[in-house]
């Protein structure tokens, strides 16, 4: 007991709620406790019953069979990887991203309807962890091993092989949600023309952060204080772009070994 106390206790903050949460939701729907008619994104039964649950749970019910492992297995790894190398365990950034991605994924749905939005959350993770680690490669089954850039298109074909259109769509979704959050928390702080550059106004507020204060690294508080990119180095405090920079991890290979 104290052993597996300890697994669950070494996993990052934010990380062992999203497997705590696609546990508590996915487990029991496939005992059959509880439909998945229940937790689904409904939008109906939200504003006319106020069943207000109903866009948290739609995040984290992962379906069932392998595909259900591999997700579980997925979300362990890299999203271990980026809390702990990516975001320093810095654990009010990283809970802000999923709830901006969160926010995201719903609006963007609008449009497509999807009941469940556990994959398109988990392709935003993982387009995130691309595009912090542009250089490194990702083996896919050990058969073919691709650059980061391709990984999240690779991931879209292999919905679209394995569960059609929809869960294509889903990919597609996350990716486009992913995308926009590191257009605007990285791209246009660092990246875009140097008349154009403004502080990512997505940036958690000073009392977001203050929740978490006992969990996070010291660190400049306030309305677009950091913007994840790249890494920091020491000559950060001479150098005025780097102030709004967040110290990207070296990282890990995602997907380095076999799948």
């Amino acid at each position: 007991m104290a052993d597996f106390s300890y697994i669950i206790n070494s996993v990052p903050p934010v990380t062992r709620t999203l497997l705590i949460s696609t546990a508590a939701i996915t487990f029991p729907c496939l005992l059959g406790i509880v439909s998945p008619a229940t937790v689904a994104l409904i939008w109906p039964k939200i504003l006319g019953r106020y069943e207000i649950w109903r866009p948290f749970s739609s995040f984290f019910f992962g379906g069932s069979g392998f595909p259900l492992l591999y997700d579980f297995f997925l979300i362990y790894r890299n999203s271990s990887a980026m809390e702990r190398d990516v975001y320093l365990n810095n654990t009010a950034e990283y809970a802000w991203v999923h709830l901006m991605l969160g926010l995201f994924i719903l609006t963007f749905n609008t449009l497509i309807g999807l009941p469940f939005l556990f994959r398109p959350l988990l392709h935003a993770q993982t387009y995130i962890w691309c595009r912090a680690n542009p250089t490194l490669k990702v083996s896919i089954f050990g058969l073919l091993t691709i650059p980061t850039s391709l990984y999240p298109p690779a991931l879209i074909v292999l919905d679209l092989l394995t569960g059609g259109p929809m869960k294509a769509m889903g990919g597609i979704l996350g990716v486009v949600s992913g995308h926009l959050w590191w257009f605007i928390s990285t791209y246009v702080p660092l990246h875009a023309p140097t008349h154009l550059r403004r502080p990512n106004p997505l940036a958690p507020p000073v009392r977001f952060r203050q929740l978490f204060r006992n969990n996070t690294p010291s660190r400049s508080a306030g309305f677009g204080s950091y913007t994840p990119e790249a890494r920091t180095t020491a000559t950060a405090t001479n150098d005025p772009a780097a102030a709004v920079r967040h110290r990207w991890g070296g990282g890990q290979r995602l997907g380095g070994s076999s799948l």
